[in-house]
């Protein structure tokens, strides 16, 4: 099972829901919530909300270690390993798109380890030529793992960086056998404007929860972590505190940017047959359900 959608779509209660019905445990499949103490931020699930389910992949690494796709596949199969080990389903949900391509597909990242050195003369790349730069190189490189990536700065550093280690297209270099399992995707559809609505809302939720402390403590204890990586909010918060920005501001910048991103991971999603749309209420979309799965409820 995979729960998917667009931010503030409503996937981890949904999710949390399901699992509970299914006797099930969570994977996530969020880029930003594998990070320790970035928990307000990226809006990670409380033990409350998770109603004492487990839930894998979160708070695996610290703010200024890298974590990228490569290391997220391997641990996620190790996770739905344990997970059928103790007879229960395993429901992966999130919003990272590449993750669950990468992990469905089972793509072969091991012969591409990260680079940092090269990672980061990408970044300084980034920071001065702006993504139109990578993008251009992609392009030229890869057509098509340059669609893949939209324009988003870690997809692209880490597509060129694939292309730097092996030799080889990074469309083609990811490619190997898909797993020997099958998985049932449903995706959660709310309406643009509520999607907007429950994006400002969750934005301001944040703030008001400690966001501005949270960065603050991450900026002490881990003072190489880059905030770009850690979500969307971060460095908008981050310049808050030296002073470069107003919170009204850096409030704005974030809500719009994540309303962006929200709209890239529709059309992620949206282009992939294998998700069935639904309402994010399980109750009502109980009967649209395929009938095999609500059969392996637990009694």
């Amino acid at each position: 099972m995979a729960v998917v959608g667009p931010t503030a779509s409503g996937k981890t209660a949904f999710a949390v829901d399901l699992a509970a019905r299914l006797g099930g445990e969570l994977v996530s499949a969020d880029s930003r919530q594998v990070y320790r103490h970035c928990d307000i931020g990226t809006n990670k699930p409380t033990p409350e909300e998770l109603r004492g389910l487990p839930c894998h992949l979160i708070d695996v690494v610290d703010p200024g270690e890298a974590f990228t796709v490569a290391d997220y596949v391997p641990r996620a199969h190790a996770a739905l390993t344990t997970i059928w080990a103790r007879n229960r389903i395993p429901v992966l949900q999130g919003g990272t798109g590449l993750y669950l391509k990468a992990l469905l597909e089972g793509w072969n990242l091991a012969d591409a380890p990260p680079d940092p050195a090269l990672r980061a003369r990408l970044e300084t790349r980034l920071e001065r030529e702006g993504p139109a730069a990578l993008d251009a190189d992609l392009r030229q490189i890869d057509p098509v793992a340059a669609d893949r990536a939209q324009r988003n700065p870690r997809r692209m550093i880490r597509a060129l960086e694939i292309h730097t280690v092996t030799g080889r297209a990074p469309s083609l270099a990811r490619r190997s056998a898909p797993p020997p399992w099958t998985v049932t995707m449903l995706g959660l559809e709310v309406p643009l404007a509520e999607l907007d609505q429950r994006i400002a809302f969750r934005v301001t939720r944040m703030v008001d929860a400690g966001f501005a402390d949270e960065v603050a403590m991450i900026r002490r204890a881990y003072p190489r972590a880059d905030f770009r990586r850690l979500g969307h909010g971060y460095p908008e918060m981050a310049r808050h505190l030296d002073g470069g920005m107003t919170l009204e501001a850096a409030v704005a910048a974030t809500v719009q940017q994540v309303r962006q991103y929200a709209r890239r991971q529709l059309t992620w999603f949206r282009a992939d047959p294998r998700v069935r749309w639904i309402t994010p209420d399980l109750e009502a979309a109980i009967g649209r359900l395929p009938p095999a799965i609500m059969g392996s409820e637990a009694s």
